[in-house]
């Protein structure tokens, strides 16, 4: 699954990530968005990160790079 971060990058499972207001970095382990647009994914906690608790809202995250 795919979506985009806080300035419109793509970002897709195995994405490098930045978590605002974290500083914490991490690679995207999952996109749980089934049944959902792409504007209800973009705004709903759905993105897991490796090595970090609960879900974020992509619009949470700065893209560091792709796989």
């Amino acid at each position: 699954m795919m979506t985009w971060d806080r300035n419109r990058n793509a970002i897709t499972t195995g994405s490098r990530v930045l978590i605002n207001g974290t500083g914490k970095t991490g690679v995207i382990k999952a996109i749980h968005g089934e049944g959902k647009s792409a504007e209800q994914i973009r705004r709903s906690k759905c993105v897991e990160v490796e090595g970090c608790e609960g879900q974020y809202e992509p619009t949470e995250l700065f893209r560091l790079g792709l796989h």
